[in-house]
């Protein structure tokens, strides 16, 4: 199998939609805005352009993807270029960049991130979400099998963890601010035969509970 053909398995294994709890919460560590550019990196059917065009009013939708099969109601109102995330020379700049649960999906995860770093206009916010690998099921899995839940083997659609802090470094280097990392999405409690963590068992641990982990930051003003 080539490597476009193994992207579009992986891709299309991982059914291009994200859970709504990350979906509000990636918009909203994004600080929405009227009339900003949005870029969607990686941004599959479209579920999150389509909340910004219809609650934000935006002035620019961009949208690029590995595959293009972004929903036909958003192709009026969505720039979409079928590209990889690393290429990004040239791209206009963007006043909000998400990369929401993709970066785990690159082969070339901190190039990717370099490059919508060097799109984010001054004042802009970047909002990446990842699977959060530090929950006490990767803990326990990684403990009593050697290997971690979201990137078992043999589960393409997931190359590679996004540790946040490598996340955070990799921006502070692109002159960005990036803020403490934010949680998002509940995750399975082990043994439990599918029940996941309470609310309020993760409000009080959200590192352990949640699925997902966001990593938000901002260029400063010119």
């Amino acid at each position: 199998m080539d490597d476009v053909a193994r992207n579009r398995d992986s891709q299309l294994a991982s059914g291009g939609a994200s859970n709504e709890e990350i979906i509000a919460a990636a918009l909203a560590a994004a600080r929405p805005e009227p009339r900003l550019r949005w870029l969607d990196i990686g941004c599959g059917r479209g579920d999150l352009l389509r909340r910004i065009r219809d609650e934000w009013a935006p002035a620019e939708l961009r949208g690029i993807d590995s595959l293009d099969w972004l929903d036909e109601d958003l192709r009026p109102d969505v720039e979409f270029q079928v590209r990889p995330a690393e290429e990004l020379a040239g791209a206009p700049a963007a006043d909000r960049v998400l990369l929401v649960e993709v970066i785990e999906h690159l082969e070339a995860p901190w190039s990717a991130l370099r490059a919508a770093a060097g799109v984010l206009a001054p004042g802009g916010w970047l909002v990446l979400s990842t699977p959060n690998v530090a929950t006490l099921r990767h803990r326990l899995e990684l403990a009593l099998k050697g290997t971690l839940t979201s990137f078992r083997p043999g589960y393409d659609p997931h190359l590679g963890p996004a540790l946040p802090h490598v996340s955070a470094r990799i921006l502070a280097e692109e002159g960005l601010v990036v803020e403490p990392p934010g949680y998002a999405g509940a995750d399975v409690v082990s043994f439990s035969k599918g029940r996941i963590w309470p609310e309020p068992v993760r409000r009080r641990y959200p590192r352990l509970g949640s699925v997902s982990v966001i990593v938000a930051a901002r260029r400063p003003p010119a």
